[in-house]
């Protein structure tokens, strides 16, 4: 799986907001929530589990070391949302950068 572009994506434009189910850090921390790897953390008390009906594409965004997006967090408003890097063409797949808390 992974998330392409249909149309044309300008350097700096927003490609879509991370949606999804919005939970706690001690719901998520719950040992009888169920496992998802769509998870984005926003702040402690502002998780999104990008999966549901809540949820929508840019959960398919792929990880990359060399990425075309990249992730704009606000605790403030308690949104992230993808922005391009650089002129994306259609057809060409968006990645990333999950960082190395990711992996750990």
């Amino acid at each position: 799986m992974g998330l392409f572009a249909k149309h044309a994506i300008g350097e700096e434009d927003t490609i879509g907001y991370y949606t999804g189910e919005v939970i706690t850090e001690k719901e998520f921390h719950d040992p009888e929530r169920p496992f998802s790897a769509y998870v984005m953390w926003v702040c402690s008390s502002h998780i999104l589990v990008g999966e549901g009906p809540k949820a929508n594409y840019t959960r398919y965004i792929n990880h990359d070391d060399e990425p075309n997006a990249f992730l704009v967090v606000s605790s403030r408003w308690k949104t992230a949302r993808f922005e391009a890097l650089r002129e994306i063409k259609p057809g060409e797949e968006i990645f990333f950068n999950y960082g190395e808390d990711y992996w750990e």
